[in-house]
């Protein structure tokens, strides 16, 4: 009997392997790739719709040479920053908190709340005015903030649909209160409140409001890199987010780690909302926000949880909403088209970690087949 090796059959296989901890080096790399590309796929699918991707991304650039307009992206940027920052406390820990909008709404609801007690002649004077609509913010947003944690801890209700869900409560909440009792009667009719007055908002003498604002989130950036590096909640939150199985085993308290980190999330976007009702649009009507609490999510991802680069993400997003404010007036894009841009970099951003945490790996073997 006639026995003969045909050629080797080769059998491939695609694996996908876990990287080790990335270098920040390799990590910022990466980011940048997957926004330059981001970026690209944007200038394309605005050719395709007509509008010219260079003078787009000419009027981007456009925005950090005016003194007008840079104050503006800071004035934008402001809200982003704190709930970014504010979000970054609860994905270190592996809380995905969607929710930074409706704890930004709340934030709104709460000083809003102040300043109409305080014109009625019911709420305190005009030295603790903005004490207290700083208080009631962060309190509120924080506050709302707990409900979904706690229906994590306590039934295993998954925080992805419980945040989502409560944006939408504490938005027809504002809508609510801006139709009904809250609706400024000198306001010829429109569905807004009174107008904060100036001890309400947040000032820094010699500096302009937008610099004062841009400000605050800097120090609440800072505030929150040296709680991260140097103190043991910041340490323990790292704990906690890497594996929660292994830190319940090890003794450490997760309910009141993750109580403390998501109440501190959701006063920062409370604080945001502060910004906005006080300092951006100067009263309370609806749609106040224009997504400023989605807008953290990406920026945060975008950011890698890291306080310094989330700054400068918010401040990208911040930089992208002023151009579209311009560009609508000069080309007569739609708002959709700086939408289209925050979708994608939201892809890049999901692509940029994927590809820091795994590889793929192609491996392949050789065999005989004898006949």
């Amino acid at each position: 009997m006639l026995r003969r090796s045909l050629p080797g059959v080769i059998k491939l296989s695609l694996r996908i392997e876990r990287r080790a901890e990335p270098t920040p080096r390799f990590s910022i790399i990466v980011t940048l790739g997957m926004l330059f590309f981001a970026f690209l796929a944007s200038g394309l699918i605005f050719q395709l719709l007509g509008f010219s991707a260079l003078h787009i991304y000419r009027s981007f650039f456009t925005t950090l040479l005016s003194p007008i307009m840079l104050e503006e992206v800071f004035r934008k940027s402001t809200p982003i920053i704190l709930a970014a920052i504010g979000l970054c406390y609860s994905y270190r820990m592996g809380f995905w908190n969607i929710g930074a909008e409706g704890q930004l709404y709340m934030g709104m609801i709460a000083a809003t709340g102040v300043v109409v007690l305080h014109s009625a002649g019911y709420g305190p004077g005009e030295q603790l005015l903005l004490p207290a609509a700083v208080a009631a913010s962060l309190l509120a947003g924080g506050a709302w903030g707990l409900i979904p944690v706690i229906l994590k801890l306590r039934f295993g209700a998954n925080e992805i649909i419980t945040t989502l869900m409560l944006n939408y409560a504490a938005i027809l909440l504002a809508d609510f209160l801006v139709h009904g009792a809250w609706k400024d009667p000198a306001g010829y009719g429109f569905a807004q409140t009174v107008q904060f007055p100036a001890s309400a908002r947040i000032s820094i003498p010699g500096l302009s409001d937008s610099i004062a604002y841009l400000a605050l989130a800097a120090v609440v950036t800072a505030l929150t890199y040296l709680v991260f590096k140097y103190t043991v909640f910041g340490f323990e939150s790292k704990i906690i987010g890497l594996n929660l199985y292994a830190s319940r085993y090890s003794g450490l308290g997760i309910n009141s780690i993750m109580i403390r980190g998501v109440f501190i999330s959701g006063a920062l976007a409370g604080l945001a909302g502060l910004i906005v009702v006080s300092g951006l649009i100067g009263r309370l009507r609806p749609g106040a926000s224009p997504g400023y609490g989605y807008h953290a999510i990406i920026a945060s991802m975008l950011g890698g949880l890291y306080p310094v680069a989330v700054l400068f993400s918010s401040i990208l997003f911040g930089m992208l909403l002023t151009s579209g404010d311009l560009l609508q007036a000069s080309i007569q894009m739609p708002k959709s088209g700086v939408e289209i841009m925050m979708a994608m970099i939201f892809l890049a951003t999901i692509v940029a970690e994927f590809v820091k945490r795994y590889r793929l790996r192609l491996s392949g073997s050789a065999r005989g087949v004898g006949m």
